[in-house]
């Protein structure tokens, strides 16, 4: 579940950030926050244009991403619900199990979606530090800065533990 947590953080903040401009430790100016628009400007070398359209592709992608989002949280609920009777029915927990598998594995293509998307809207040379950053990621997405060294997720979302 970790796994999907990872995949769906990755794919809502593409457009928010990309590379913290400055290591964790480093101050800030009082009541300024992260600036993902101008950190991602800056890792891909991006034209205020480019900016715009991707903040448009990121909105729709959110929208889809939280439908799906929904959808699981309603099939683990119901996974939940029968695993809590006294008595459940092993022949409903497993069709909840694999409603709720099947709910989770709409991710990862989502994710790989936004990507080709995303990269439709960058120049063959924003396409491979793209490429880069992803890679030197492990394939995870993107690193998102705010949660600290190597902890990646999106601030504000409440995902499972």
């Amino acid at each position: 579940m970790r796994r999907t947590l990872l995949t769906v953080a990755a794919t809502l903040v593409l457009s928010t950030t990309l590379l913290a401009q400055r290591g964790p430790g480093a101050p800030r100016a009082l009541g300024q926050g992260p600036n993902p628009g101008a950190a991602l400007k800056n890792a891909l070398g991006l034209t205020d244009a480019q900016v715009t359209a991707i903040q448009t592709l990121t909105q729709t992608e959110k929208t889809r991403v939280q439908a799906i989002m929904t959808d699981i949280r309603q099939k683990r609920q119901t996974l939940d619900a029968l695993l809590n009777l006294a008595s459940p029915n092993p022949a409903d927990v497993g069709n909840a199990a694999i409603a709720l598998h099947a709910a989770q594995s709409k991710l990862p293509p989502e994710r790989d979606y936004f990507i080709s998307e995303l990269k439709k809207l960058l120049t063959g040379e924003q396409q491979q530090k793209l490429d880069t950053i992803l890679a030197a990621n492990g394939g995870r997405g993107l690193p998102i800065p705010g949660l600290g060294p190597g902890r990646f997720g999106f601030r504000g979302f409440r995902g499972e533990r």
